[in-house]
């Protein structure tokens, strides 16, 4: 598996829905930086492993982007991956 992902890292998001469009993502926490006060009043989810962030994901237009929550890395739909490099 490749390094652990950290806050402040650009990751790969692919989409849930319709195209299945890659988008650049921002890492907004990680297993080191996640509040545990958020995490226990229910106001930030939980990670299910080191390896799971939660994201910011940029998107052309006005809306900007939108937050996912415990994504786990992989290709398919729903998951972050490194960028290629070139």
């Amino acid at each position: 598996m490749s390094p652990l992902p950290t806050t402040g890292r650009i990751v790969r998001y692919r989409g849930k829905h319709g195209l299945h469009a890659i988008r650049a993502a921002i890492v907004t926490a990680d297993v080191h930086t996640l509040d545990p006060e958020g995490v226990a009043v229910g106001a930030v989810p939980k990670l299910d492993s080191e390896f799971h962030v939660h994201l910011w994901v940029f998107t052309p237009g006005q809306m900007g982007g939108f937050h996912e929550f415990n994504v786990r890395p992989g290709t398919e739909p729903g998951t972050w991956h490194w960028p290629e490099r070139t």
